[in-house]
């Protein structure tokens, strides 16, 4: 996909994975982040759920963190940790600014609703294309065929 003038690519990753029947929040959090693809088969311990999980409290307080921050508080080394906020921004739910990372909305909430908002614009994007491309091959389905 070609990044937009000052927006980033991004690469989002649904998968579908059972809900957990408990009303706990942990495992519903948890739930949320395997259905985003955060957990990579390598990190068994989930810790970009951990590093995302700190970032929302930070957030919350209208922090942003460092890197070293971060690790600090998910007792990480700062390599591994940089690895995962950098899958956490191809994913478009981290911004960097300088030295610092941040979510790009305060809520969990509101982080999947823009999400959502990034992916229908792709698709808006694709289905224009898609109408270019039937309309100059002369393959755009007709109204009586699309009934």
């Amino acid at each position: 996909m070609d990044a937009e003038p000052n927006r980033v690519a991004f690469k989002i990753v649904v998968k579908k994975v059972e809900r957990p029947f408990s009303q706990d929040p942990l495992e519903e959090f948890e739930w949320l982040c395997q259905t985003l693809g955060f957990y990579e088969p390598i990190d068994k311990d989930k810790t970009a759920s951990s590093i995302f999980k700190a970032m929302l409290v930070a957030s919350d307080r209208g922090e942003a963190l460092t890197s070293s921050a971060i690790a600090q508080r998910v007792g990480m080394s700062r390599g591994s940790v940089i690895n995962h906020l950098n899958n956490l921004m191809r994913s478009g739910i981290v911004v960097h600014a300088g030295r610092y990372y941040m979510l790009r909305s305060r809520s969990v909430l509101r982080t999947i609703e823009e999400i959502q908002e990034d992916v229908e614009r792709v698709f808006e994007r694709m289905k224009r294309t898609a109408r270019e491309i039937d309309e100059e091959l002369g393959t755009l389905p007709s109204e009586k065929s699309r009934e």
